[in-house]
């Protein structure tokens, strides 16, 4: 079943804006029951959940850090949200940019005049690097139709943009824009790959490696599947990335191994259900992957929200589907996070289809006894 967890002594639930004297009460992640998926109340003013957008975790930091914008409408939000694993308290870095503040640099890099990235669908590109504390984003307004639009008309588009690299100092909230040739990875894959303390890009068909101290991108010929909407994690227990379906909602799992830049397709005896844009995560603490598959005709959207909680053991190249109640999940979401200090999963996704804000969710692992 799904349980709804309450903090001792909570603070009131509330969209609005947070005060910076509102003060959120410890939380034990001690009191997670086992095996089943815990609706946490939170503390302060939870984001809009976005379609489009990206989560990664920070350990050390106790922190989840959000960026992405679903710009096909009027939402143009470049902030930076947190979310906090000790209190879980939401906060967010800074105030949007303004549309008016969007610019073109002189090499064709979008940035806004406070020196951020415009506001875009971050999808996977998103990732926390633990050597320099620091986290990458890979990105490309591609349907930022209005912030274009506007360009266009002021006449300050004169020529193509650029995909862009940028790295976030979470310590004092700035941006850094790195100018170096960044691959076209609109929708594709990236995750930060420990072995080699670096960070792996793909496409489908070619796989870019991300040196974060030298700012220099590699390209290797190495593909899985064509398309796009990838999502990678780090397998811990065969040191590799995984990849889980696509736009055409794929249920192949595909392995990436940084050392022979090759792609293999893992050989299971009963695939998952379909993804497209795969909210999953890795468990480091018993090496599997979880992922929280649309129980649905429509994985790209499901507007009935519900799921289905499936297991990947890699040390048995094995899919469980497990026999518990899942939380909602409305298509594609690159939000679900894997904490290593608590040992818990993490589900962000809005309660209701009607509702906005992000409800946060929580699953502990713990594998059953064999008879």
């Amino acid at each position: 079943m799904v349980t709804a967890l309450c903090l001792t002594n909570p603070v009131p639930f509330s969209h609005a804006q947070v005060e910076s004297h509102q003060v959120c009460t410890p939380f034990d992640w001690n009191m997670m029951p086992a095996n089943e998926w815990v609706n946490v109340s939170t503390c302060g003013d939870s984001p809009r959940k976005v379609f489009h957008g990206a989560s990664t975790l920070a350990a050390e930091r106790r922190t989840v850090f959000f960026f992405g914008a679903d710009t096909h409408d009027k939402d143009y939000d470049n902030s930076v949200y947190r979310f906090s694993l000790t209190d879980l308290g939401w906060s967010q870095d800074y105030e949007a940019d303004s549309l008016e503040t969007y610019r073109v640099t002189p090499q064709g890099y979008p940035a806004t005049s406070t020196n951020r990235p415009w506001a875009m669908h971050a999808f996977d590109g998103w990732d926390y690097d633990p050597t320099t504390k620091t986290l990458v984003l890979v990105g490309f307004p591609k349907h930022a139709t209005q912030a274009i639009q506007q360009l266009k008309d002021r006449g300050k588009l004169n020529q193509s943009l650029k995909p862009s690299t940028w790295h976030y100092n979470p310590d004092t909230r700035s941006w850094k824009l790195i100018q170096t040739q960044t691959p076209q990875l609109f929708a594709g894959g990236f995750a930060w790959d420990p072995s080699g303390k670096h960070f792996i890009g793909h496409d489908g068909q070619r796989t870019y490696h991300y040196d974060p101290q030298s700012h220099k991108w590699d390209t290797h010929r190495a593909s899985s599947i064509p398309g796009y909407h990838l999502r990678l994690v780090y397998d811990t227990f065969t040191n590799s990335l995984l990849s889980l379906g696509n736009n055409y909602s794929g249920q192949e799992l595909w392995s990436y191994s940084s050392q022979s830049t090759q792609w293999e397709r893992v050989k299971v005896n009963q695939p998952p259900l379909p993804a497209n844009g795969a909210a999953v995560a890795y468990g480091t603490h018993h090496h599997v992957l979880l992922y929280l598959a649309n129980d649905g005709p429509t994985p790209y959207e499901n507007s009935s929200g519900k799921s289905a909680t499936f297991l990947y053991k890699s040390q048995r190249h094995q899919w469980e589907r497990l026999p518990v109640k899942s939380p909602p999940l409305f298509g594609m979401n690159y939000l679900t996070q894997y904490d290593p200090v608590a040992k818990v999963f993490l589900h962000f996704e809005k309660p209701a289809i009607t509702d906005e804000h992000i409800a946060v969710w929580a699953f502990r692992y713990r594998p059953t006894p064999s008879k």
